[in-house]
């Protein structure tokens, strides 16, 4: 059952029809004898179909000075519902940080609904090696082919898909990289696909989807650890300007939001020491991109980097619409790269084409302040959220950040870059 002030009538979620979900095998057996792990898979897909169903207010509301929060009550059974009601802040506090909303979260008995099981256990498959997040983006194929050109490791991707077209699209990715490196061993894909009565496009629980996956696959596999791949200001995510507040920006995988997932798996594992890693942290996309040798140029280019690349319904067009906030940085990072990759454009929707101007002018933010001097006050006078970063308060993160910062925004005067934001600009006249 769930409701939100905003939409206050009750309403009856059946997961065996309003959600079909998928399950790698392999995952399978190992959720069979550990309940908790199950559970946690449970609530967020739960969180996720309920957020994608409960709308908030019309944009130009809340641009009117309306806030988008909204107050979500949400019951979901479990096989230990005891368990997780006494850490439940822990995952409300998750989540109200990710979508900027205020949930109150209930329990009950229940069994959770299972995909069909597998017959050959872990030790039979042999998955030694390290687990890492795999959706398919341009960050996301970067940092598997630096770790694998930069060290022995055995990798096992895991993806999360939510439609037809995204599977195919990682799955074929993951091929092409495996024809290059076989240490890239297995795919897990989990799949999800939600029933939309009242579609809320903003979906800001898909992190905490995406990391539950990750999370999972890891401890199934016996490991303690799961590595991922955002460069750091885009991890970061700093508000665009000023009249951006909350979950606006979105935190699937800020430093804080990691740290909540982490404590979140050593509850469930009892294992003190996990961790989950951003491999890419002190990179920008641009430098992420140089590390990449050219011969894996046909994967860079399959990428899809676009906040629509996925929920279209434009048949045959490409993916990337050209101009939203993912679309512009992934732009802005094949050119300060050097590297001649094109980003075919079916068109920006109207409602994001001033996203290039914002990100345009968070960069001249950056120079104005960076010009003053490399000082941590003064960044975050102009960016607050900085503070957000559990770990701000150590001088040598500090300096990691500015001269990440640095590096970023002198990248947005390059010369090739500021040729590329003309033809985005000319792309998406008005």
């Amino acid at each position: 059952m769930y409701s939100s002030d905003l939409e206050p009538e009750t309403r009856h979620f059946d997961q065996s029809t309003a959600l079909r979900k998928s399950i790698p095998p392999i995952i399978i057996d190992f959720l069979d004898d550990h309940h908790l792990a199950a559970d946690l898979w449970e609530i967020a897909v739960s969180v996720f179909a309920v957020d994608r169903n409960l709308r908030r207010p019309a944009l130009n509301t809340w641009r009117q000075g309306r806030e988008w929060h909204r107050s979500i009550a949400v019951t979901i059974p479990l096989h230990n519902p005891e368990w997780w009601t006494r850490r439940v802040s822990d995952v409300e506090a998750l989540l109200d940080w990710l979508t900027g909303d205020t949930w109150s979260l209930r329990f009950a008995q229940g069994a959770p609904v299972m995909s069909d099981i597998s017959f050959l256990s872990n030790r039979d498959i042999g998955l030694e090696g390290h687990t890492v997040l795999f959706s398919g983006g341009l960050d996301s194929v970067c940092g598997v082919i630096d770790d694998l050109e930069s060290s022995n490791d055995t990798l096992h991707a895991v993806s999360v898909s939510t439609n037809s077209r995204m599977e195919k699209q990682q799955k074929d990715i993951f091929d092409t990289l495996r024809g290059f490196q076989r240490r890239l061993r297995t795919w897990s894909a989990f799949k999800l696909q939600v029933r939309l009565d009242n579609p809320e496009d903003t979906a800001r629980s898909r992190g905490f989807v995406f990391l539950t996956a990750g999370v999972l696959s890891a401890i199934a596999r016996g490991t303690n650890s799961l590595r991922l791949y955002e460069n750091g200001p885009g991890a970061l995510n700093l508000a665009l300007s000023r009249g951006q507040v909350g979950a606006q920006v979105a935190r699937a995988v800020h430093p804080k939001t990691l740290r909540s997932m982490e404590r979140l798996a050593r509850s469930i594992t009892g294992v003190s020491d996990f961790r989950i890693e951003n491999r890419t942290f002190t990179l920008t996309k641009a430098r992420m991109v140089e590390r990449v040798p050219h011969r894996y140029d046909e994967a860079l280019a399959a990428s899809v980097s676009c906040d629509t690349g996925f929920s279209h319904h434009q048949e045959g067009a490409p993916a990337h619409c050209g101009g939203c906030t993912s679309c512009v940085l992934r732009r802005q990072a094949l050119a300060a790269a050097g590297r001649d990759i094109p980003t075919p454009a079916r068109g920006t929707p109207r409602r994001k084409r001033d996203h290039r101007r914002l990100m345009m002018w968070q960069a001249a933010r950056l120079n104005h302040v960076l010009r003053e001097g490399l000082s941590w006050k003064r960044m975050v006078q102009e960016f607050p959220d900085l503070v957000c970063d559990p770990d701000s308060f150590l001088p040598q993160r500090r300096e990691a950040l500015l001269a990440l910062f640095q590096e970023y925004a002198k990248e947005w005067d390059l010369d090739a870059v500021t040729a590329e934001l003309e033809r985005i600009s000319m792309e998406n006249p008005g």
